[in-house]
């Protein structure tokens, strides 16, 4: 039998890919959900319209789920928040067209995406406090990266998928309305998930913890949490900057540079969707390794170290994207997978940390949903901007961001020295 740490590994991670499944196939099928369910005279900037306007609940999502997983555990709040994002995205596979029932499409389209967004602003911040509640202090590093892996392998999963069921239908194997299937088959995905997470021991230091201490309210973390806040007001600016980064660098390398190869460079669809592929696989087959060493390197250092290598790296990067024939950015693309996967490994983990037990969830989901929205929400849109005056100018959006990480997480590495100058840290924060 899986000892009860390998079930949580194993479980959080296919419970985070699973999820994360339900979450990408939204905009790996924004062309269909544009065509089926907006206006005939829609264009397809105005899904992600809709999809930008449901952003608003992430922030309220994160701080009511976090607070609720800081009450009444971590588990709790994963299994209800897979159900619902499960549910919400199946039921897109039957919903009716706006040619069947007009412009009531767009709103229950609207309705389901923003009780999903709700239910998915918690889920990666627990998924990762209960890995590292769930092991020895001096193995946090591996345990807490396999959240990171469980994410990255549904980003790549869910591609791989969508990208089946798209070349099924250009052969007409499938129906026009065969893209519904991705969406149905969230459900199994749903169940699988659901009891895999159902299944889960709860996190061993919130029940310790709780043992001591007696049953909050929802409205006392409330107001431990923002006591929490005002007291590490550097910290919290720390995790905002880490998250910042990671998310920009997330969607410039991942999401933005496979358009950038077609648009920019000329490259065929299907040669910028290997590139990425490549890149993806070696980035969640990276993160665990990474992981291992942030426990016996250091969190800090770990992380300090990528973010160093990918703000030097990024102007020469988006030269080679903007220029280079398929086998030189294959290399380039496939190589810049090396620091992305230190920072995914260790941010998460990092940033979990630094908050106490208690009040863990509540502030780190808040934190990171707002920089989430931010680092996500303007990148893309500088990049575009950017890319019109020089094709390798989108690289400075992560030397800038890069330099603000690196100075914050120097300062971190500095206060936490000058605050412990006598303790040897063996499992550096």
């Amino acid at each position: 039998m899986l000892s009860v740490s390998k079930r949580t590994i194993i479980g959080g991670a296919i419970g985070n890919a699973l999820e994360m499944y339900d979450y990408v196939i939204w905009s790996l099928f924004s062309v269909y959900l544009s065509k089926e369910f907006l206006p005939p005279n829609a264009k397809l900037s105005d899904i992600f319209f809709l999809f930008l306007l449901t952003y608003i609940l992430r922030p309220i999502g994160s701080l009511v789920g976090g607070i609720l997983a800081d009450q009444a555990g971590r588990k709790k709040i994963l299994t209800l928040s897979i159900f619902l994002m499960g549910i919400c995205t199946s039921i897109v596979g039957i919903l009716p067209s706006y040619a069947q029932i007009g412009v009531s499409s767009v709103f229950l389209l609207l309705f389901i995406r923003l009780i999903q967004v709700f239910a998915v602003g918690s889920e990666y911040i627990s998924s990762i406090a209960l890995l590292i509640e769930s092991c020895d202090k001096q193995k946090r590093g591996y345990f807490g990266s396999w959240a990171a892996f469980g994410v990255n392998a549904g980003v790549l999963i869910s591609s791989l998928f969508g990208s089946l069921v798209l070349y099924l239908i250009d052969l007409h194997v499938l129906p026009e309305w065969g893209w519904r299937f991705a969406f149905m088959l969230a459900l199994l995905t749903m169940l699988i998930g659901f009891w895999i997470r159902n299944s889960l021991p709860e996190s061993l230091e919130f029940i310790a913890e709780n043992a001591r201490t007696e049953k909050r309210s929802f409205f006392d973390v409330l107001y431990e949490a923002l006591a929490g806040f005002k007291s590490q007001t550097f910290d919290a600016f720390v995790v905002f900057s880490l998250v910042c980064f990671g998310v920009s660098t997330t969607i410039l390398i991942f999401i933005y540079a496979p358009i950038h190869m077609s648009t920019v460079n000329h490259l065929h669809n299907t040669q910028a969707f290997i590139i990425n592929s490549s890149s993806l696989t070696l980035l969640v087959l990276l993160i665990p390794l990474f992981g291992l060493i942030s426990d016996h390197l250091g969190r800090t250092k770990t992380v300090l170290m990528g973010c160093i290598t990918l703000s030097l790296l990024s102007l020469p990067y988006f030269s080679v994207l903007s220029s280079g024939n398929f086998y030189q950015i294959l290399v380039a693309h496939t190589m810049m997978a090396i620091p992305c996967a230190s920072i995914f490994a260790v941010t998460p983990v990092l940033i979990t940390e630094i908050f106490h037990l208690s009040i863990r969830c509540s502030i780190t989901n808040l934190i990171y949903s707002l920089a989430a929205c931010i680092g996500g929400g303007i990148t893309p849109l500088i990049a575009f901007k950017l890319e019109q005056y020089e094709s390798y100018l989108p690289g400075s959006i992560l030397v800038i961001f890069g330099g603000i990480n690196i100075f914050f997480l120097v300062a971190y590495m500095r206060r936490k020295n000058a605050l412990s100058p006598k303790l040897v840290l063996v499992n550096e924060v």
